[in-house]
């Protein structure tokens, strides 16, 4: 009896080791499939074109047309670098960060005594935001009594720039 139980242990054992070593060769088979599949069908790389010195709209042009995707866009101007690297290879639609220069600080022009309208328009081409308070005043009317931020402070383009516009005397209508 005592052989017989043994006989079947041995036997449990013998196909426990058999099935484990048939499982683990074919796991060894499949990753050694999916290794060399991997290296025989490798994925396409492309080298990041070099886009700095120009504008952000050119430089998406660019990437995208090199089978990059465009990833953030840091700062405004023309481009400084980008990561990963130009001339850098990278496996095709890898996305690419672009970093810009910061744009120029604009100086506030002192517009004191100018007539609205011109103030208006240096200031919107020059890039800022007009923002108009008006107030009545002894004086001549439509004329810039005052700029704020104060002529000469540095901004940077689209910062808002406000002007008080004398309206005329008060309580005159």
């Amino acid at each position: 009896m005592r052989a017989t139980q043994t006989e079947k242990f041995a036997s449990k054992i013998v196909r426990g080791a058999f099935s484990f070593i048939a499982f683990f060769l074919l796991g060894c088979m499949a990753g050694a499939l999916v290794f060399f599949f991997y290296f025989w069908v490798k994925p396409t790389e492309v080298v990041v074109p070099d886009v700095t010195s120009m504008d952000i709209a050119q430089a998406e042009g660019i990437l995208r047309g090199a089978g990059l995707k465009i990833g953030q866009i840091h700062g405004e101007g023309r481009v400084s670098f980008t990561v990963p690297a130009a001339k850098t290879r990278v496996k095709k639609g890898r996305t690419v960060n672009v970093f810009c220069e910061e744009p120029q600080n604009l100086s506030v022009p002192n517009l004191i005594g100018s007539p609205r309208e011109t103030a208006e328009i240096i200031l919107q081409n020059m890039g800022f935001k007009v923002r108009i308070v008006q107030m009545p005043f002894k004086g001549s009317d439509g004329r810039v009594m005052g700029v704020y931020p104060p002529p000469g402070t540095e901004m940077k383009k689209g910062d808002e720039v406000s002007i008080l516009i004398d309206v005329g005397e008060p309580g005159r209508d």
